[in-house]
């Protein structure tokens, strides 16, 4: 579990090195709402959300900062600490 404020530096540093197929799981203490992020090539993610709103997209690694604000805000709203996990291609 990590603090929500250090989670944006987090992911982006583990996103960095993340290897085709493979992706992190942003997910609250209850784990009852969740964050995918999953490297497509070597530019491009696929964020799938599960929580107050289902959706699934693709985005430009270039944006993840702006976008992970968003998302943090709209997803984990009274959170105060996530757990970041590694998810593979099988997940």
């Amino acid at each position: 579990m990590i603090d929500i404020n250090r989670t944006i530096p987090t992911v982006l540093s583990r996103v960095a090195s993340l290897e085709k197929s493979h992706g992190i799981r942003i997910a609250t203490f209850k784990k009852d709402r969740h964050i995918t992020i999953r490297r497509i090539n070597k530019t491009t993610l696929h964020i799938a959300r599960h929580g107050f709103t289902d959706a699934e997209y693709e985005l430009d690694e270039s944006k993840l900062k702006k976008e992970m604000k968003t998302l943090l805000k709209q997803e984990f709203p009274r959170s105060n600490k996530v757990h970041l996990s590694s998810v593979s291609n099988e997940e």
